[in-house]
C-alpha cells in the first residue's frame, strides 16, 4: 500500500509534465488567441487582472464588474449562475481573495466569512484516548453544523469523511491547498435535493485552476509564475510554481506546491514541561500537493478534461505537556512523548462538458468519472520509568482509509410552455466507496492475523441518486421546485480475526441499507434588481458512517477495566427540514453600488447521531460498560445573517457580514444549547487601490461571548468577546512582480475561538485555558512572479 501511494505520489507529477511538456511545442506554435475550454464555468478575477495588463482600467473598477458577473455552479450544479437569482445564500471566494490575505489554508481563506468556521483545536494530544488536535483543520462549520453534516465537494468529488477513535482522529481539511484553487464557493442550507447526502446544513466546492484561467492573465499561449512566501503564526515557509500552456486544440498545466513550518503560535507564556504548560509543544509539518491537468477542445461544443492530483502532509510533535509528571499509567511517569501524523489522498478524474444553445433536447452536458484514494496514519510512542528504575513503553498506531470510484451526468434543458420560461437540470450520481480502519498497540494488543483491532470491518458502501430541478419562469417570478432520490447499501468485510473477536458482540455485523427523498421548494420574486426577495423549504440527509453501523473494541479488561463499544444496525438517517428567508439586490449609491444579501433561517434536525452509554459497569467481566452510536437527539436552529459589499468608488470598497444563530439539542428529553454554534460573529472590511499599482485594506472581525446558557454544560469555559483588526497591502513593482503583505490581531489580543476550544472546563486550569488560546500579533508576507 505504502509502496503504491509513494509511485503515485512521486511518478504522476512527473508523468503530467512531460506529457505537457510533449503538447508545449504545438501550443506554441499555434495561434496566439488561445480558445477557452467550454469547460470554464465563471467570470474570474484573474481575467480582470488580464484587462489591466493590456489597456489601462481601473482594476477596482474592474473587480467591481467582475463581481456583478460572480457565479456559483454549486448552487444550481446545472452550469453557471448569478447570486443575485439564486434563492439561497452563497458565497464565492475568489484565487485573488486568496492571494491578497495570503491565506495559506482554508481556515485562513474562510476566516472573514461570518457563520462559516474552520474547526482547529490546539494540537494537544493527551494519553491514549485524547486526540485533541490531531485531526489538524477538522472540517467547516455552516450554521452551528459541522463533520460530515456539511457536504465538502473538490471540483464536484466528495472529499473523505472524518473519523476517530482512541488516540486518532481523521479531519477534512487537512486534504485542501488553497494555492490550488481558482474559487471557493460557500452555499448555506440544506443542499441534499441536489447532492444527497451529507448536506444537512451546507456545501462548500472548492474548484481547482484550469489552463485557461491562467492563460487568460496575458492572453498568451504560455504562462508560469512561482509565488513563495512566510507565515509568521507557525513560522512557515511555502511556495507554489504553476506552469500552462495553451491552443485551440489543446491546453495544459502544472502546479507543484510545498509548505514546511512548526506548531502554530499562541498567547501562552509558561514554556515548561508538564501541565503547567501553556506555550505550544513542539511540532514539525511538511506539506506537498501537485496539480495536473490537460484539456481538449474536441468540437466548438464539446471538451474533454483530465485532471490528477497527488497531496502528501505529515507533521510530528514532541508532547512536552504530557511530561514532568502529566501522565501516567501504572506506577510509570512519561518522559518520552512523540506523535506522528500522515494524510495522502489521490484523485484523478475525467470530465466531458457538451454546451450548444441551439441543441433542441438538453443545451448543456457534464459527466464526470473519478478516483479518489485517501488514507490517514497516526502514531503515539510513550516511554516511562517507575520509582524503582524500571522503563516501560505504550504505542497506538491508527489508520484510516477511505476510497471512492464515483461518477456523475448532469444535463440542463430551457424550454417553455406557454408563457412561462423552464430551465429544467436533471441528473444522476453512482459512487462505490471502501472505508478500513486498522490499529495496533505494541504488545498490549496482539493479532494472531490482519484485521483486530479494527475499530469497524472493512465496508463496502454503494450509492446511487436521481435529481430533477425546474427552474420556472414568469415575468419577474421564479418557481424552483426540486426533488432528489438516494439509494445506500453498507456491506461489511469482516476477516476471520474479526469475527472471532466480536463474536462475544451483542450487535452481530450485519448489511445497513436504506434511502432517502429529498425535496426542495423556492421561489424568488425579482420587484427590482435592488429588491429580490426569496423564500425557500429543503430537506436534507445524512446516510450513518460505517463505523456507526458496524464497530467492535474490547480490551478485555486491560488495566483491570471492562468496556466495550458495540455496532448498530437500525441506524436512521440524520435527517433536517429548513425554511429560509431572504432578500437582496444591488442599487446605486452616490457614484457608485451596493450588493447585499440578507436572511433569516429555521431548521429542524432529527435523529443525531452520537454515542450513548447503553448499560454496563467497568468493574464487570460478565457485563462490561458499552457504548454505542444511537439516534440519540434532535436540535433546532434558527439565526440571521447578512452581508453587504458597497462600491463607493473606482478607488474604495466597503463590505461587511455578520452572523447570529441560536441553537438547543435536545437528549433523552433534556434541552441544552447545541456546542457546534458559534457565537455572533460580525466582519467589516475597507480596501483601497486607487491605481493597478498597489492596495490596502482593513478588516475588523468581532466574536461576542459564548453564553454558559447557550452551552450543553455550564461548567466549560466561555469565551469572552473580542475584536481583531487585520491590516494587508499589496504591490505590483513591476508587471509581472508583485509583493503582498498583511499583519494580523494588529492590536495583539488575546482570544478564543470558541469552536476551537469547546468543551474546556473551568476547572482544567489557567495554564491549559492559555494553552488554547489563538496566536497574537503576527505577519506574513509573499512575492509572486508571472509572465
Amino acid at each position: 500500500m505504502h509502496l503504491k501511494q509513494r509511485l503515485v505520489r512521486r511518478l504522476l507529477p512527473a508523468l503530467i509534465a512531460e506529457i505537457c511538456a510533449m503538447h508545449a511545442g504545438h501550443a506554441l506554435a499555434a495561434d496566439p488567441q488561445a480558445g477557452e475550454p467550454a469547460e470554464q464555468q465563471s467570470a474570474t478575477t484573474n481575467a480582470s487582472r488580464s484587462a489591466n495588463a493590456v489597456e489601462s482600467v481601473n482594476p477596482q473598477r474592474a473587480r467591481r464588474e467582475e463581481a456583478l458577473k460572480a457565479v456559483s455552479v454549486t448552487a444550481t450544479r446545472g452550469g453557471t449562475a448569478d447570486p443575485s437569482r439564486t434563492a439561497a445564500t452563497v458565497s464565492v471566494v475568489t484565487s485573488d481573495d486568496i492571494d491578497e490575505n495570503n491565506a495559506k489554508d482554508v481556515k485562513d481563506a474562510l476566516k472573514y466569512e461570518p457563520g462559516v468556521e474552520v474547526r482547529r483545536s490546539v494540537y494537544r494530544p493527551a494519553g491514549i484516548t485524547g486526540s485533541t488536535g490531531r485531526a489538524g483543520n477538522e472540517g467547516i462549520n455552516i450554521r452551528g453544523l459541522e463533520g460530515n453534516q456539511v457536504l465538502l465537494l473538490e471540483d464536484g468529488v466528495p472529499l473523505p469523511q472524518s473519523y476517530a477513535f482512541g488516540s486518532g482522529s481523521a479531519g477534512r481539511g487537512d486534504y485542501l491547498n488553497t494555492d490550488l484553487y481558482q474559487r471557493i464557493e460557500v452555499l448555506r442550507g440544506p443542499t441534499s435535493a441536489l447532492y444527497g447526502s451529507d448536506g444537512l446544513t451546507g456545501a462548500v466546492n472548492f474548484v481547482t485552476k484550469d489552463p485557461s484561467d491562467l492563460l487568460a492573465i496575458y492572453n498568451k499561449k504560455t504562462y508560469f509564475s512561482l509565488k513563495a512566501g512566510y507565515d509568521s503564526t507557525d513560522r512557515s515557509w511555502g511556495s507554489t510554481a504553476t506552469a500552462a500552456f495553451g491552443g485551440d486544440v489543446v491546453q495544459g498545466m502544472i502546479a507543484l506546491s510545498g509548505r514546511h513550518g512548526h506548531e502554530t503560535d499562541n498567547k501562552g507564556d509558561s514554556n515548561t514541561l508538564g501541565a503547567s504548560r501553556s506555550t505550544p509543544d513542539p511540532l514539525t509539518y511538511n506539506n506537498r500537493s501537485a496539480l495536473g491537468k490537460l484539456v481538449f477542445k474536441l468540437t466548438p461544443h464539446d471538451t474533454l478534461k483530465l485532471t490528477a492530483e497527488t497531496l502528501s502532509n505529515a507533521n510530528s510533535s514532541d508532547g512536552l505537556s504530557q511530561l514532568g509528571g502529566a501522565y501516567t499509567w501504572s506506577g510509570y511517569t512519561a518522559n518520552g512523548y512523540v506523535t506522528g501524523n500522515e494524510v495522502n489522498s489521490n484523485r484523478v478524474q475525467l470530465d466531458y462538458d457538451h454546451r450548444d444553445a441551439t441543441n433542441p433536447y438538453f443545451q448543456q452536458l457534464h459527466a464526470s468519472l473519478y478516483y479518489r484514494n485517501a488514507s490517514t496514519r497516526q502514531t503515539l510512542d510513550i516511554s516511562g520509568a517507575n520509582a524503582s528504575g524500571a522503563t516501560s513503553s505504550r504505542s497506538r498506531t491508527n489508520d484510516y482509509g477511505d476510497n471512492i470510484l464515483g461518477g456523475s451526468v448532469v444535463a440542463d434543458s430551457a424550454f417553455n410552455t406557454g408563457v412561462l420560461q423552464h430551465k429544467l437540470t436533471y441528473g444522476f450520481d453512482a459512487s462505490v466507496s471502501h472505508y478500513s480502519t486498522a490499529s495496533s498497540a505494541g504488545s498490549e494488543w496482539t493479532s494472531n492475523a490482519d484485521g483486530y483491532p479494527e475499530a469497524f470491518p472493512k465496508t463496502t458502501q454503494t450509492s446511487l441518486g436521481a435529481f430533477v430541478q425546474d427552474e420556472i419562469r414568469w415575468n419577474k417570478l421564479s418557481v424552483v421546485p426540486g426533488v432528489r432520490f438516494d439509494y445506500y447499501d453498507m456491506t461489511p468485510h469482516p476477516d476471520a480475526t474479526y469475527e472471532s473477536m466480536s463474536a462475544s458482540s451483542t450487535k452481530p455485523t450485519s448489511t445497513s441499507t436504506g434511502n432517502a427523498v429529498s425535496p426542495r421548494l423556492a421561489i424568488l420574486y425579482e420587484v427590482s434588481p435592488a429588491f429580490v426577495p426569496y423564500v425557500q423549504y429543503a430537506h436534507g440527509f445524512r446516510a450513518p458512517s460505517a463505523y456507526q453501523v458496524n464497530s467492535f473494541y474490547n480490551p478485555a479488561g486491560s488495566y483491570g477495566l471492562y468496556y466495550q463499544q458495540v455496532g448498530n444496525p437500525n441506524l436512521k438517517p440524520e435527517t433536517s427540514n429548513s425554511v429560509e428567508v431572504g432578500l437582496r439586490g444591488k442599487l446605486g449609491v452616490g457614484h457608485g453600488q451596493v450588493n447585499y444579501s440578507a436572511a433569516a433561517f429555521a431548521g429542524s434536525y432529527s435523529n443525531f447521531i452520537d454515542s450513548k452509554v447503553v448499560g454496563g459497569s467497568l468493574t464487570s467481566a460478565t457485563n462490561p460498560y458499552t457504548v454505542q452510536y444511537v439516534n440519540y437527539s434532535k436540535a433546532s436552529i434558527q439565526g440571521l445573517e447578512g452581508k453587504a459589499d458597497w462600491y463607493v468608488n473606482d478607488a474604495l470598497e466597503v463590505k461587511g457580514g455578520f452572523a447570529w444563530i441560536h441553537g438547543t439539542e435536545t437528549k433523552d428529553g433534556v434541552t441544552s444549547g447545541l456546542d457546534t454554534v458559534p457565537p455572533l460573529a460580525v466582519v467589516l472590511g475597507v480596501k483601497y487601490a486607487p491605481t493597478e499599482r498597489w492596495f490596502a485594506s482593513a478588516d475588523l472581525t468581532y466574536n461576542s461571548r459564548k453564553s454558559k446558557s447557550q452551552m450543553s454544560s455550564s461548567s466549560y469555559f466561555a469565551t469572552p468577546s473580542y475584536t481583531i483588526l487585520d491590516l494587508h497591502a499589496g504591490v505590483n513593482i513591476t508587471r509581472h512582480v508583485s509583493v503582498t503583505a498583511g499583519i494580523n490581531n494588529v492590536f495583539d489580543r488575546k482570544y478564543w475561538v470558541w469552536n476551537d476550544v469547546r468543551g474546556l472546563a473551568d476547572s482544567d486550569g489557567a495554564a491549559k485555558i492559555d494553552a488554547y488560546t489563538a496566536p497574537g500579533r503576527n505577519f506574513n508576507v509573499a512575492m509572486k512572479i508571472d509572465f
